[in-house]
């Protein structure tokens, strides 16, 4: 699966993963618990999204790292949605699209598809990777009046409705699963956003310059862990 022309893929790992990705060098699948009994490794297509879990005053290694990919050409993924499904298992969606099943979002996971969700629900790749859909009213119509294509409907509906304590950008943005291992190699690694921390350890630090990529860090500041995100997508988009 290659990437669109200028749209990165990322990964986004837990703090407490980040070591054990390094050691391996690669991203492997792990089990998922929206796809039970699958194991699966999540990437976005234009940003990052993966939310961790909410700590006050995290540490370093309670704080996200961002695996950024420029094409996984070599690399076949399972499967495709136009949004998080950890956050459409949480139900975090429920109250804007109803009972929709997550298996009528599912899109063939095609190079093609992706220009084609992207071109029509946002138009163009700035204003998806932005967040900035195209009004419900412009997509109802090139649905058409029949009442059956409710699926392109309700996923306007919901990449229409503002952010809120509940919804997030993870409704905005393409998720990518593959079920194999995804290696750290060059050059479809083009870069690492971690805490500065790790690389006070000269053995991590020399793990991380092995895969001679763009290495951008953040450092640690007395806020919980959603206060960074800001900063890690930043950085993440500067990596080219």
């Amino acid at each position: 699966m290659s990437a669109l022309p200028g749209l990165s893929l990322f990964h986004t790992a837990n703090g407490e993963d980040f070591l054990k990705i390094l050691n391996d060098g690669e991203i492997k699948p792990s089990l998922c618990t929206v796809f039970d009994g699958e194991f699966l490794s999540y990437f976005f297509v234009g940003r990052p999204a993966y939310k961790t879990e909410v700590v006050c005053d995290p540490s370093y290694w309670q704080l996200p790292a961002v695996f950024v990919f420029d094409e996984l050409s070599d690399y076949s993924p399972k499967r495709m949605y136009p949004f998080d499904t950890g956050a459409y298992s949480g139900d975090k969606f429920r109250k804007i699209i109803g009972r929709i099943d997550l298996a009528e979002f599912e899109i063939l996971p095609d190079r093609s598809n992706i220009s084609c969700l992207i071109r029509t629900f946002f138009g163009s790749d700035l204003k998806y990777v932005e967040g900035h859909p195209r009004s419900y009213d412009s997509i109802k119509e090139l649905v058409g009046h029949s009442v059956s294509n409710f699926v392109p409907m309700a996923l306007s509906k919901l990449y229409n409705f503002p952010f809120n304590e509940m919804i997030d950008d993870r409704s905005r943005l393409i998720e990518l699963q593959f079920d194999s291992a995804i290696a750290l190699k060059r050059p479809i690694l083009k870069g690492i956003v971690c805490c500065k921390e790790w690389l006070r350890d000269p053995s991590v630090k020399a793990k991380i310059d092995r895969f001679e990529c763009d290495i951008k860090v953040f450092g640690i500041l007395p806020l919980s862990t959603s206060s960074y995100y800001s900063k890690i997508y930043e950085l993440a988009s500067e990596i080219k």
